[in-house]
């Protein structure tokens, strides 16, 4: 009787690596605009509760460090960036929605760890280690680069300079990337029949 197992397709996940940083980078300056709603007080209560969160998905990587939740975890983070970006694309910006980015964004970094733990562990191989590091970098100046230039049409042609309004337009093209990473996420990870 054959059984199922999930194999990684190397090429497909530094793609997805490429993209993941570009968003970062792209999205970085963002954070500061869209948290100003929240007092400085809510953020390091939710802080505190995230960092025990996080204690306890730590004592778990024994049980969860396998391809199969490795990948369903990481679709669930981006998932959750597609979730909170149609929120903030198409509602009125307030107070909830800026908590909502924030939560749902400690949500994401609450699996960074686990994720970093199960990526070292289960591509095995040194020399990809390099590759995904350098397509790590590569992306967020890339996405850096291009929040520059992108800020600066906005501003310098079609009159843009509110730090809301640019933080606004630049999440359309952020969600594009978005789709991207789940593209190439789902393109990385496939079943594989053993005897």
């Amino acid at each position: 009787m054959s059984k199922q197992r999930i194999e990684i397709n190397n090429r497909n996940y530094l793609k997805y690596k490429f993209f993941n940083s570009l968003f970062l980078g792209a999205g970085i300056g963002s954070y500061i605009s869209q948290y100003q709603p929240i007092k400085i007080s809510e953020i390091a209560i939710l802080g505190i509760i995230f960092a025990f969160l996080s204690l306890f998905i730590a004592k778990i990587y024994h049980k969860i460090i396998y391809k199969k939740y490795f990948f369903q975890i990481s679709l669930f983070v981006e998932l959750v960036m597609v979730f909170w970006m149609l929120f903030f694309l198409f509602f009125p910006f307030s107070y909830k929605i800026a908590l909502l980015i924030y939560v749902a964004r400690s949500l994401t970094f609450l699996f960074g760890d686990y994720l970093q733990r199960s990526e070292t562990y289960l591509l095995k191989k040194k020399k990809i280690f390099s590759f995904i590091d350098v397509n790590r970098q590569i992306g967020i100046i890339v996405g850096m680069v291009f929040a520059v230039i992108y800020y600066y049409i906005l501003e310098e042609y079609f009159q843009i300079t509110e730090n809301q309004k640019l933080v606004y337009y630049i999440h359309f093209i952020l969600f594009g990337v978005e789709c991207m990473i789940i593209y190439f996420l789902l393109k990385s990870f496939r079943k594989a029949k053993t005897n």
